[in-house]
C-alpha cells in the first residue's frame, strides 16, 4: 500500500505517498480538487476516485519531480506556466533518482519503495494554466491560487477559505529551498518574502497550512518566514550543514532553515 489517508477536515483528504510528499483531495458539493500529483509511484487516480464521486481538478503546486512525477495518471492538470517545462521534463529516471535520494537520507528504507511497472512511462496530462487570482468553485467552497515565486519560479499557494487550509506546497516548510533560477539572489528572496507577507496577512482566514510533505501550524510557518525576513536585514548568516540529502549554506532560524541559492549546487557534495 503506497498510501496514507487521513482526513483532516469533513470532506478534506490528507494522502502521504510513502513518506516521499503529501498530496491533498478537497471534496466539493459540484466537483472536487486534487492538489499536487505525487511521484506516482502507485495509482493515485485509483485513489482519488475511491474519495470523490464527482469530477474533480488537479493542481500542481509547482513542477519538482515530487509534486508533478505523478501527474501523468490524469488527463489534465492545472500548473502556473513559469513551472510548465519543468513538469513537462520529467523522466521515469527523475522519478527513480527521487526515490534512491530519500534512501540516502534515510526517509524510507533502502529497496522498499519501487514505482509500479504500469507507472514506468513518462506520459503527460495536458496541461492549463492558473495564475495569480484564478478561482476554482467547486460549489460549496472556492479555492483560490496565490502566486509565491521562490522556491520554483512558478510555486503557488491554494487558499480554501471554506476549510480554512492554506494548501502551501512547498513555499513555507522549516526546510525551505528558495532554489529558483535567479540572477539576484536577495531580489528572489525579497519577492517571495513579500509574497508571502502577503499570503499571511489573511491567516484569519486559515488555521493550518497543507504543506507539499506535512501538515505545518501557522506559527511555524511564520517562522519560516521571520528566517527570509532575517536574511534579509542581514541578522543571519548561512552555515554549511549537511540537512536531509542536501549539502550546502543553510541559515537557521529556531527549527526553521532556509537555502537561496542554485538547484544544482544545493545537491553538491563538493560545497
Amino acid at each position: 500500500m503506497c498510501w496514507t489517508v487521513n482526513e483532516i477536515k469533513k470532506g478534506v483528504w490528507h494522502v502521504d505517498e510513502s513518506g516521499l510528499n503529501a498530496m491533498y483531495v478537497v471534496k466539493g458539493s459540484k466537483m472536487s480538487a486534487v492538489i499536487d500529483a505525487g511521484t506516482g509511484i502507485g495509482d493515485f487516480k485509483g485513489l482519488v476516485e475511491s474519495l470523490v464521486d464527482n469530477p474533480y481538478v488537479v493542481l500542481i503546486t509547482h513542477g519538482h519531480v515530487d509534486h508533478a512525477g505523478g501527474c501523468g495518471q490524469f488527463i489534465e492538470a492545472y500548473i502556473n506556466e513559469r513551472d510548465y517545462q519543468a513538469a513537462l521534463n520529467i523522466k521515469v529516471e527523475d522519478r527513480e533518482r527521487y526515490l534512491k535520494n530519500m534512501e540516502s537520507a534515510g526517509a524510507v528504507a533502502p529497496g522498499s519503495l519501487s514505482i509500479a511497472e504500469e507507472l514506468k512511462n513518462d506520459k503527460k496530462p495536458e496541461f492549463r494554466f492558473m495564475k495569480e487570482g484564478d478561482v476554482f468553485d467547486l460549489g460549496d467552497k472556492k479555492l483560490v491560487i496565490y502566486e509565491m515565486t521562490g522556491h520554483t519560479a512558478g510555486s503557488v499557494c491554494i487558499l480554501d477559505e471554506e476549510d480554512r487550509i492554506l494548501f502551501s506546497g512547498d513555499s513555507v516548510n522549516d526546510l525551505e529551498l528558495i532554489c529558483a533560477p535567479a540572477k539576484d539572489r536577495e531580489a528572489l528572496l525579497k519577492e517571495w518574502y513579500e509574497a508571502g507577507k502577503r499570503i499571511f496577512a489573511r491567516k484569519d482566514s486559515f488555521d493550518i497550512c497543507g504543506g507539499g510533505h506535512c501538515l505545518i501550524p501557522i506559527e511555524k510557518a511564520e517562522e519560516t518566514l521571520t528566517c527570509g525576513e532575517m536574511i534579509l536585514s542581514g541578522e543571519l548568516q548561512a552555515k554549511v550543514e549537511k540537512v536531509h540529502f542536501f549539502h550546502a549554506p543553510f541559515y537557521k532560524y529556531k527549527d526553521s532553515r532556509l537555502y537561496n541559492g542554485d538547484f544544482a549546487a544545493l545537491h553538491s557534495e563538493d560545497k
